[in-house]
């Protein structure tokens, strides 16, 4: 795991800290988020309306946030960040065990399944989003292929570089899909499989919702994501359209915390309380997302589609983290893509 470790590093440095807020010599309240940009700055400025607190948004995925923090705690720096919000909720299970949350019981959460949300107040869940398949039906007409059914049809040798995941070891997206095929399928089957599946891999992308993106521009035939993204890369223009393998399917819950150290603690307090609200969640369907918000008074936005309609594994997210360094070694070592692009 050594190179894994390496290329986070390389990543993490290239982060910004917070700014002053124009005129007045005060730090923003800084925010790290998994999501993109664009989208985490409809909440963040919807946050900044309702309070007049300002908002500094990051963009990064979400194995590299948690590997920032851990880098400023291991540097004895204090933090540059207040808030992680958004990937999978396997990160916030390991930041949680390694102290780097600050524990709060926002209200909000009388609202929010006791299976979203950590029982100590470590980190709460804000969104639920299913992995599924993006499918370019063209490409695939002209490979001769119907579109997958199921995980093993990816392996069809008609796919050889024509899919794309992003990468386990940076995204929180690709080690959803590594977790989910673990539990499904048992560790050692999952990266046989997987190994199997590198032979048809055309990237390993950082960015989660990258291989949608791929897929929509016709350069890829399939792209293994979740399926929020797949619906929004849709609405945006793509042609592109959505399968979920009918073997089953895991999914994440997203995340938020308040970083331990902060010194805008009453500030991140009110962000998260805005986001777990259903004003702050029923934003997803204002603005055309797809997320299925947690928070059981919040809107759900039209065309998502809910665990009821899909096979839903009994996905563990506890599991997830706790086996989360050691299924990356077996993963790493089975295709040599520690680096990812």
């Amino acid at each position: 795991m050594k190179g894994c470790r390496i290329c986070l590093v390389l990543l993490i440095l290239g982060a910004c800290s917070g700014q002053d807020v124009a005129g007045t010599g005060q730090r923003s309240l800084v925010v790290r988020t998994a999501l993109m940009e664009p989208e985490a700055m409809v909440y963040a400025r919807a946050f900044e309306n309702r309070t007049g607190i300002k908002v500094e948004v990051v963009r990064q995925s979400t194995g590299v946030m948690l590997s920032f923090l851990k880098f400023e705690r291991s540097n004895a720096s204090g933090t540059t960040i207040d808030v992680l919000f958004g990937g999978p909720a396997d990160a916030y299970v390991i930041g949680a065990r390694e102290g780097l949350f600050e524990k709060y019981l926002s209200s909000e959460r009388a609202n929010i399944a006791r299976k979203h949300m950590d029982k100590d107040g470590c980190w709460s869940g804000v969104y639920l989003g299913s992995i599924g398949f993006a499918v370019n039906p063209k490409r695939l007409g002209e490979l001769g292929l119907p579109a997958p059914a199921c995980w093993a049809d990816l392996l069809s040798p008609k796919l050889r570089g024509e899919i794309s995941m992003a990468n386990p070891v940076s995204s929180g997206t690709g080690y959803t899909v590594l977790a989910t095929l673990a539990q499904m399928m048992g560790e050692n089957r999952a990266i046989e499989y997987l190994k199997a599946l590198d032979s048809n891999i055309l990237d390993y992308t950082r960015s989660g919702a990258m291989p949608g993106k791929l897929v929509g521009l016709g350069q890829i035939a399939v792209g293994i994501l979740f399926s929020h993204d797949v619906l929004a890369f849709r609405q945006q223009g793509y042609v592109i359209d959505l399968v979920f393998p009918k073997d089953g399917t895991g999914f994440e819950i997203g995340g938020i915390a308040i970083v331990k150290g902060t010194e805008k603690l009453d500030e991140a307090r009110r962000f998260v309380d805005f986001m777990l609200s259903a004003e702050g969640q029923s934003l997803y369907a204002a603005m055309g997302e797809f997320r299925l918000p947690t928070n059981r008074l919040a809107a759900i936005p039209v065309g998502a589609v809910p665990f009821s309609k899909i096979n839903v594994i009994e996905y563990d997210v506890t599991w997830a983290a706790v086996h989360k360094d050691d299924l990356l070694e077996q993963w790493v070592s089975a295709t040599g893509a520690a680096g990812g692009e």
